[in-house]
């Protein structure tokens, strides 16, 4: 357990940042949808600083959606992969144990 763990911490370490910065969107799309709302429910026609702010929220909106969804598509993609490569490592590690002790209990007295 040691060994996989030295062997793949730097990289759940990358995948935990990515996983973090995946939350940090999840958790920021609502505060922008707020704002939005708030624009629609005082609208005022001749404001067009609100306008202008509303848009930089939607703008802002878009760009978290698209950051969480490249994210979350990468994040799964290599999740899976590390772990097949750990599956694979594993059952290795088994097959390899189990045949050095079926070698030793036939060929040793």
């Amino acid at each position: 357990m040691r060994a996989i763990v030295k062997c793949y911490w730097k990289f759940y370490f990358i995948l935990g940042l990515l996983t973090f910065l995946e939350e940090g969107t999840k958790v920021v799309l609502p505060i922008f949808l707020g704002k939005i709302i708030s624009y629609f429910e005082n609208y005022d026609p001749d404001n067009s600083a609100a306008l202008h702010e509303a848009y930089a929220y939607v703008a802002g909106l878009s760009a978290c959606v698209l950051v969480w969804a490249v994210l979350h598509h990468l994040y799964f993609y290599h999740i899976q992969r590390v772990g097949m490569r750990l599956r694979v490592a594993v059952c290795h590690m088994i097959y390899r144990k189990v045949s050095v002790t079926r070698y030793h209990s036939v060929y040793l007295p």
